[in-house]
């Protein structure tokens, strides 16, 4: 019989190998991949913002390091670097809102990494990152967000991460002072809002290849090529098993 820990070195073990063959692949020439219209948006929107001197806004949600959604924030801080970069020729630094105390200092040191790779840093402001009121579902976060994006002129939010019920209050305000807004959410209620209000969403797994296709490296692209084939073998899986149930 196969133990939990076997089964999960197993499945380590060949993300990990098919992650160094779409390396080698990528290297070659940038393979094809399914096009993502947020993906395609977002570059846009950075340049129009860098161009036309508007603001940008950035959220994590409630997402925080430490917790279930340690991959999340973590993968949705990467996803604004890639856009802050472009951002950071500006004086107009993106704003970066949360929940999460313990994400505080990620949000931070994002903006400054994007300021610092541009040798920008008299423009960086630690203070573009807001905390509101820690909670999944926040009500009163959702409030401060809708409010701070109106009040700062924002253009187009991009909300990654973590985000419930309280999303609909966000994409209402969005939505009344005719803002883009482009959203993930790892919780069902919060992506089927999303679905209703955004201009685009993201849907599951597609935040997690947003640094590829957002000027990728290869080892990045094999990331993606991990995940293909990862994801191939779950549906392998489950056939398999309906199979056997019904032999």
């Amino acid at each position: 019989m196969i133990t939990n820990a076997a089964l999960s070195l197993a499945v380590l073990a060949l993300a990990f190998a098919a992650t160094l063959v779409g390396r080698l692949i990528a290297r070659r020439g940038r393979p094809h991949m399914r096009p993502l219209r947020a993906y395609d948006t977002l570059p846009a929107l950075a340049a129009d913002a860098v161009e036309s001197r508007n603001k940008i806004h950035f959220s994590l949600g409630s997402s925080a390091l430490g917790d279930t959604s340690t991959i999340t924030a973590l993968t949705s801080a990467e996803v604004i670097y890639r856009l802050s970069e472009r951002l950071a020729i500006s004086y107009q630094t993106p704003l970066v809102t949360l929940s999460s105390m313990m994400t505080l200092p990620l949000a931070q040191d994002t903006l400054r990494r994007a300021y610092e790779y541009r040798q920008n840093m008299e423009y960086y402001r630690s203070s573009a990152a807001f905390w509101y009121p820690q909670g999944p579902r926040s009500l009163a976060f959702a409030a401060g967000v809708g409010s701070l994006a109106a009040d700062a002129d924002v253009t187009s939010s991009l909300l990654l991460g973590r985000f419930g019920y309280e999303l609909a209050l966000i994409g209402e305000s969005a939505l009344r002072h005719d803002q883009d807004i482009i959203v993930h959410s790892d919780l069902v209620e919060g992506q089927a809002i999303a679905y209703a209000q955004a201009n685009e969403t993201l849907l599951g797994e597609e935040l997690y290849v947003g640094p590829a296709y957002l000027r990728g490296s290869a080892l990045e692209w094999g990331g993606v090529f991990a995940l293909d084939v990862l994801r191939w073998m779950v549906i392998f899986g489950i056939l398999l098993a309906a199979v056997q149930a019904a032999v």
